[in-house]
């Protein structure tokens, strides 16, 4: 009798199940890696020596009337305010970040009775970490140099003895993240719907800034990992103390002119006359 038991056939995965497999189970362990990375990031390793410090105070305030930006199709009020900054911000950085922005802000009521606050930004810039052997910058200079990378390597050559000798002297390094300023111009003015700017009271400058890694979510200073990961220093908080915006600059008093002329004064408002 011919027998019963059915015979398993295995089926072969094609090429593309395979691939799809393979790219799948790549995909898992990038991501479950990126995710680690972005955690450990917000656990400072090794522990920054030191606080994120900053002072800033305003040199120089004005209030001009014109066109604030080539755009503007009226004139209007606009404040400059120029500032000395000194800040540190060594303490930001990590083997995780790409670069650090940092940015001034006026901060001034909205209204003369006060009101809510607005923030206006009349500084930034951008601190890009410092390269290492493997950093992508690096990697990218040593397998795919272009010619301007080409022609830095050949002058770096040519002044090797010297730089080597003054590099052995030198054993400061520079860290990213130190800001030193005097009387710094803005690059953006202050404009207000209103269209006024004059005299206006308690206003502050204020330093902020937002670190943006590798891998992982923006920090930003007043958020709530901010708060975790850059911690002020006591008393150097990027703050400057308030201060009042100048009336226009160039405007007048305003004086009250008699268009009539002198006139007789009224029965007991003459001045009397006194004979000594």
């Amino acid at each position: 009798t011919p027998s019963t038991t059915p015979i398993r056939t295995c089926k072969m995965h094609s090429s593309l199940n395979r691939l799809q497999t393979a790219f799948g189970f790549f995909t898992t362990c990038a991501f479950t890696l990126a995710s680690i990375i972005a955690v450990l990031s917000l656990v400072p390793i090794p522990t920054p020596a030191t606080l994120s410090s900053a002072t800033i105070k305003p040199t120089d305030v004005q209030v001009i009337k014109g066109r604030p930006h080539y755009y503007a199709r009226t004139r209007e009020e606009y404040a400059t305010i120029r500032f000395d900054l000194d800040a540190d911000l060594s303490p930001l950085f990590n083997w995780n970040t790409k670069q650090l922005f940092v940015y001034v802000t006026a901060n001034y009521p909205s209204t003369k009775d006060g009101g809510e606050m607005s923030e206006s930004v009349i500084w930034d810039m951008i601190i890009p970490a410092t390269a290492t052997p493997w950093s992508l910058q690096s990697l990218k200079a040593v397998y795919f140099p272009d010619k301007k990378t080409l022609r830095q390597q050949k002058q770096q050559a040519k002044n090797k003895k010297s730089s080597t000798n003054k590099a052995s002297k030198s054993t400061d390094l520079t860290l990213p993240g130190r800001i030193k300023l005097k009387n710094q111009k803005p690059k953006y003015q202050i404009t207000d719907p209103t269209g006024l700017m004059g005299e206006k009271s308690n206003v502050t400058l204020q330093v902020s800034w937002n670190v943006q890694p590798w891998v992982g979510a923006l920090v930003w200073d007043k958020g709530y990992l901010g708060s975790r990961v850059g911690q002020w220093k006591n008393g150097k908080v990027g703050r400057s103390k308030s201060f009042d915006l100048p009336a226009l600059k160039g405007s007048k008093p305003e004086t009250v002119k008699d268009t009539d002329g002198p006139k007789t004064p009224k029965g007991g408002q003459a001045t009397p006359v006194i004979e000594i």
